[in-house]
């Protein structure tokens, strides 16, 4: 299966966007005014945090959902090779940034009675 490797370029063009989000958590955090006077820098930090988590979520949320909808509805068994039904299961993964839900594409294979995951086991086309 082949890598993407990100550019240099590309992951500071990435960081610069989500820099730009931070003026909208601010806004949503603090409202139109910004955080007042009383606001110390370890509240602010703790914002800055939720909004990490809640964005590392939903950035591996999203891309683990849209590989996953690439692996089609039917997937062969790894054993006798008929075509399965493709469901999503959810199941919280921990990541470097915090939680996420993982819809992991599972198979169940009535033939074999066997449960099989083909994003591990079926080789990208």
């Amino acid at each position: 299966m082949a890598t993407r490797k990100f550019t240099s370029e590309e992951l500071q063009s990435i960081t610069h966007l989500a820099k730009q989000w931070g003026k909208i958590v601010v806004r949503q955090g603090f409202g139109d005014q910004g955080p007042g006077l009383d606001v110390d820098l370890s509240q602010m930090e703790e914002v800055a945090s939720a909004a990490a988590r809640g964005l590392t979520a939903g950035v591996l949320e999203e891309a683990t959902s849209r590989q996953g909808e690439k692996l089609g509805d039917h997937q062969p068994c790894p054993q006798c090779h008929k075509f399965c039904l493709v469901t999503p299961e959810d199941r919280p993964i921990q990541a470097k940034g915090g939680a996420f839900q993982l819809r992991e594409p599972k198979c169940y294979c009535p033939t074999c009675r066997r449960d099989f995951f083909p994003s591990a086991s079926t080789p990208e086309t």
